[in-house]
């Protein structure tokens, strides 16, 4: 099923959210691509260099679905922490930042709180 514009609009500002709550939080390195980024960047530089239309929005390190329709997110962080913090601690504040970015979004646009699940999965000391 193709999503609406609409909620390809919606799930990209979520991402967008949750990834700049990501960054934000001390001892975050960077976000980290998977393999599938990956393949989706070189074929989108491809594309580009066609001159075809590149895909929906998409953010390294970052993933979103919709749950529990229309009030819920499940988001998947994949990150790198910096050497020297504890990657308990930075996975921790990661999720409670990604929560209350994803919950403040929301409530800008007038929707209700939105159940939001984030699990974090630490890929490397950096």
């Amino acid at each position: 099923m193709i999503p609406s514009q609409e909620e390809a609009t919606e799930r990209a500002r979520v991402l967008e959210a949750a990834a700049e709550a990501a960054r934000r939080t001390p001892g975050v390195a960077y976000l980290r691509p998977g393999f599938g980024d990956l393949v989706r960047g070189a074929a989108a530089r491809y594309r580009s260099r066609t001159h075809q239309a590149s895909s929906a929005s998409r953010i390294a390190g970052v993933r979103a679905y919709r749950v529990d329709s229309p009030h819920g997110w499940d988001l998947r962080v994949h990150l790198a922490v910096v050497r020297g913090y504890r990657a308990l601690d930075v996975t921790r504040q990661v999720r409670a930042a990604v929560t209350a970015a994803v919950r403040e979004l929301a409530a800008a646009d007038g929707a209700p709180e939105p159940r939001v699940s984030v699990s974090i999965t630490v890929t490397d000391i950096a």
